[in-house]
């Protein structure tokens, strides 16, 4: 399983809906605050969670993101917890804040459409790169299993041999 956490002001939900749509039947899970979380779950911990156990934040900043209580908190997090980030801009003209002002952007603001499709298609690479290198774990671990079969065979042989 991918997990992507999607970071956003609740003004633009728009945006992250059609996000969140693009990658419906991808085997990718989408967290969305709006839709992840239940009346009565305890919001901070849930997103919390969700930031620790996703494999890719992605950042919807606009002015509205800019201004929320939460999404700078949810940006921190993700930074200290190393996280893979993909800032998608709404608003032209705003800078990414502090740690990852350094970061490549996604312009949605020039072509919403365009920009839409690389996120898509960014979240899909991530999540093949990620089986990938999970196949490829499985097969080393199989290889040693294999190995220390052998082993283990060489062993009780020259045990049976024994006199």
């Amino acid at each position: 399983m991918f997990k992507v956490f999607v970071s956003y002001s609740t003004h633009d939900l728009k945006n992250v809906t059609e996000l969140q749509q693009s990658l419906v039947g991808t085997g990718v899970e989408v967290f969305v605050a709006e839709h992840s979380v239940t009346a009565s779950e305890p919001l901070s911990e849930k997103i919390s969670s969700a930031i620790g156990a996703c494999d890719l934040f992605v950042l919807l900043w606009s002015a509205n993101a800019k201004a929320s209580d939460w999404v700078p908190q949810e940006i921190g997090k993700a930074h200290s917890l190393n996280k893979t980030i993909l800032p998608l801009v709404l608003d032209d003209g705003l800078a990414l804040p502090g740690f990852i002002s350094g970061l490549k952007y996604l312009p949605v603001f020039r072509d919403p459409q365009a920009a839409m499709a690389q996120a898509q298609d960014f979240v899909l690479k991530q999540f093949q790169a990620k089986q990938a290198a999970l196949q490829a774990a499985i097969r080393q671990k199989e290889q040693e299993n294999a190995r220390n079969l052998l082993v283990l065979g060489g062993v009780l042989l020259w045990l049976f041999n024994q006199k």
